[in-house]
């Protein structure tokens, strides 16, 4: 914007009480359309950069963003249709299609759509005429003295008006456009809602398989402990067992329980997860949803390059950023409150004292239209305090959208070097669990031959039994790892961020309707 139109504008337009010296802003008689002529060429040659301002750039409050995720990748080139395509489970697909369509958080995330949608209607209403209609009807009688007259009189009257601010300067647009973003916003809100839905079902489902499989852990490990425990029972009887027979069998029974409790604390996990999925799904916490199966293997590996402004169709992220576009729209409504506002009005009528018809008459027909231009002078701070508190909730959300993507891309980062730190864990369990499978089968047949105590086979049992447990958790670990990569990504690898479309001209119309 010309440095010079600025300052004639902002001169122009500075409300009395804020300058240091009062400046009367009265134009003189017979130039007032060309004050009003002057200051709008002002405001559209110049650019209008005071009263409408830039449009946010999401790359300028960010700085620099890495090409690449640091963290790298796995095997690239491989296609995929969806992230849920990559736990190759149908059933998992099911689960999420129920919640996305019972869910009653999401329903109430679809239900502020609406809102956002009617409140932008609101104030797209102001854009046009409103017109009302009255009819009116009064009957009086006179007091003379201390009776009533015979004569009455009767008054009807039957008219229309038309009120209608003209948009000069795009005002009341703004204020539309700020509520159409914010309709932007809620739908952003509703896709990061439905994508963290079916993130949640996702886990919650695996979580249910995984303590069912940690139950069936501790019953074969529970299975093999009382099988000890007999062994011990009956060679107490036949005398083989003299000196630490009773430390033996107290072992014995000790590990007994410590695998009853885990059996109880894995049953009460399940519970919990069964109803939690449950819930999610909108249907009655009973605990008896079914289970999906075995846990699923992951069937695609992270891609090696994936770009780093994939990130920026984060559903969170483009509602942050139409937030700060609706902010930015306030603005520019709080500073051109400051410019003159044009006003039509018009009144058409008829009226009758006689007969009620005679108010249809067309020759009784009275009409009056005029026009009004006003400029706010003095109103104690007010429009200016405005146009500040607007800049400081525009710097508000603003740093929260910086914020919002800072934290969304150390969600991935992290995610992306968890899930190898996940998979070397996993192999490491896995050659842990082959080999004390078979340090537990070598101490059973020591044991039976005499050659070892029933320490060395209890402890064998127990190192085997950990090691099975760790490793199926670990496995849950990498699979709900691979689910918040998904979520933090705000989709799989293979679909890009797309330009934000604008609401449609349609839309936007009907929204002025």
């Amino acid at each position: 914007m010309n440095f010079r139109f600025d300052k004639a504008v902002i001169w122009l337009l500075n409300e009395p009480g804020l300058n240091t010296k009062p400046t009367d802003t009265t134009p003189a008689p017979g130039r007032g359309g060309l004050f009003v002529a002057a200051l709008a060429a002002c405001c559209f040659l110049s650019g209008c950069t005071f009263w409408n301002g830039p449009e946010f750039q999401a790359a300028a409050a960010l700085g620099d963003l890495p090409s690449r995720w640091t963290s790298g990748g796995g095997v690239p080139g491989q296609a995929v249709t969806g992230w849920l395509d990559d736990f190759g489970s149908p059933a998992l697909r099911t689960l999420v299609v129920e919640a996305v369509g019972e869910n009653y958080s999401l329903a109430s995330a679809r239900a502020r759509i609406a809102q956002a949608g009617e409140r932008a209607r609101i104030a797209g209403a102001d854009r046009l005429p409103a017109l009302d209609a009255s009819l009116s009807t009064t009957r009086s009688q006179n007091l003379r003295g201390s009776e009533f007259a015979n004569t009455r009189a009767n008054n009807f009257n039957f008219g229309f008006d038309l009120r209608w601010e003209v948009d000069l300067w795009g005002r009341i647009k703004n204020l539309r456009d700020a509520e159409l973003d914010r309709v932007s916003a809620e739908s952003g809100l509703y896709e990061a809602s439905r994508l963290s839905l079916a993130a949640n079902v996702v886990k919650t489902a695996l979580a249910v398989v995984e303590a069912q499989e940690q139950i069936e852990i501790s019953r074969r490990t529970l299975a093999s402990l009382r099988t000890n425990l007999k062994i011990l029972d009956s060679r107490m009887e036949a005398g083989d067992l003299a000196e630490r027979a009773a430390l033996e069998i107290s072992l014995s029974r000790a590990d007994i329980a410590r695998a009853e409790r885990t059996i109880l604390l894995s049953q009460r996990r399940l519970d919990g997860s069964r109803r939690t999925l449950e819930t999610l799904l909108g249907r009655y916490p009973a605990g008896t949803v079914t289970s999906i199966g075995g846990l699923p293997r992951i069937t695609r590996d992270i891609p090696k390059g994936i770009p780093g402004d994939l990130l920026l169709r984060r559903p969170d992220l483009l509602a942050a950023e139409a937030r700060v576009d609706a902010a930015l729209k306030d603005l520019s409504a709080s500073r051109k409150a400051l410019l003159p506002a044009l006003s039509i009005s018009g009144s058409a009528g008829t009226a009758s004292t006689d007969e009620f018809g005679d108010i249809f008459d067309i020759e009784k027909l009275v009409w009056a239209i005029g026009q009004n231009l006003a400029r706010p002078l003095y109103q104690g701070g007010r429009l200016r305090a405005n146009i500040r508190l607007d800049e400081a909730e525009r710097d508000e959300l603003v740093n929260d959208y910086a914020e919002t993507a800072l934290t969304a891309f150390r969600e991935v980062e992290t995610a992306i070097a968890a899930e190898r730190y996940l998979k070397s864990e996993v192999a490491a369990l896995s050659t842990a669990v082959t080999e004390s499978r078979r340090a537990e089968d070598l101490s059973l047949g020591e044991y039976e031959q005499g050659l070892v105590e029933i320490i060395t086979l209890l402890e064998s049992q127990r190192r085997a039994f950990e090691a099975e447990s760790v490793l199926l958790a670990a496995r849950y670990e990498l699979l709900a790892n691979r689910v918040d990569l998904y979520l933090a990504l705000g989709g799989d690898f293979d679909h890009s961020p797309v330009d934000k479309e604008p609401v449609p001209e349609a839309a936007a119309a009907r929204v002025g309707e």
